[in-house]
């Protein structure tokens, strides 16, 4: 169940990205996402399955259970669940007690791709839609990540992700790049935003280039280097709350180990100085979502303009449906 809140600002019939794959080994993981407390485990298959975390029989969190057989065990009785979501046993009735239906609980639609995990959001029917995703940057091997999670709403984490012009201000003293921004183009390509230019110093011909690339429902793509890019990911816990992920590709050299040590270096200098940096600024910022702030952009805040119209847009649309529904 979601509120309507959620409803009102998380984008409907979309995969979110909601762990890490390597996070998920033998015993299950709590996490909320997406309004929701959930419960993530690996079946017999290995498959991921995510379910809501409370156990049907009386709340207890089956993230604190353990996997049995291919099945989820209740930490509070040892109730069972497959990974359809059935209840397959109930150990204080005996082996010949009939487990009614409502012992069930859902088993919600879940992919392991790219070295995530992903949780369907919105109508399970269409669950089938492929996931969207950069493919030059789909091999996860050789690569560092971590998550935080941030006191922000996830549509300010993406409007962020899509400003680059901050960077001499804010991260200066890490990337030491000039403040105008030229050669700068901006567009939409279905769900997909691409921004692109060079930062550069007044009066200098040259600088350093850029690539933004953003996929729905909150993908970033961003090339620091031709050879170094950061993949962001900004999913909503909640309307207050954002999971904020981020995986360093190295391109310098062929042998992985060597990449997976550049990359974990980026991702400390990222937790130890550049989020720092950032959330100097978040902090003081005025909360709530990308349409609750009035914002005058200029030229070079283009892509931000155009996530925002097309969130809009597609929200307008899905409280349409939604009403339609309804009615």
């Amino acid at each position: 169940m979601t509120h309507q809140s959620e409803r009102l600002t998380m984008l409907r019939n979309r995969w979110y990205p909601i762990l890490p794959a390597h996070h998920l080994r033998r015993r299950p993981v709590g996490v909320k996402r997406l309004g929701q407390r959930l419960v993530v485990w690996r079946d017999a298959a290995g498959e991921p399955v995510v379910m809501p975390a409370f156990c049907p029989h009386r709340g207890a969190d089956l993230s604190q259970g353990k996997v049995v057989a291919g099945q989820l065990a209740c930490p509070w009785h040892g109730f069972r669940f497959a990974g359809d979501g059935r209840c397959t046993r109930m150990p204080c009735e005996g082996r010949e007690a009939r487990i009614p239906a409502a012992m069930s609980t859902r088993s919600l639609p879940a992919r392991e791709r790219y070295g995530l995990v992903w949780l369907w959001w919105g109508e399970a029917a269409r669950a089938t839609e492929e996931i969207p995703f950069f493919e030059n940057l789909a091999d996860p091997r050789g690569t560092a990540d971590a998550a935080r999670i941030l006191p922000y709403h996830y549509s300010r984490m993406v409007e962020t992700n899509l400003d680059i012009h901050h960077t001499p201000f804010v991260h200066g003293s890490v990337v030491p790049v000039g403040e105008e921004v030229a050669d700068f183009e901006a567009h939409q390509e279905g769900d997909r935003i691409l921004t692109s230019g060079v930062l550069k110093k007044p009066g200098k011909k040259t600088g350093m280039p850029f690539r933004d690339d953003f996929l729905l429902p909150c993908l970033n793509s961003i090339e620091l280097t031709p050879r170094v890019r950061i993949l962001v990911a900004a999913t909503p816990v909640d309307d207050d709350h954002t999971w904020v992920w981020f995986r360093y590709h190295t391109e310098v050299t062929p042998f992985a180990w060597v990449r997976w040590v550049l990359s974990w270096l980026a991702i400390q200098s990222e937790l130890r100085v550049v989020q720092q940096q950032d959330w100097r600024i978040f902090r003081a910022m005025q909360p709530g979502t990308l349409d609750d702030v009035p914002h005058h952009y200029v030229k070079a805040d283009k892509g931000i303009a155009l996530y925002r119209r097309l969130r809009r847009d597609l929200l307008e649309q899905q409280d349409a449906s939604g009403a339609r529904a309804a009615g």
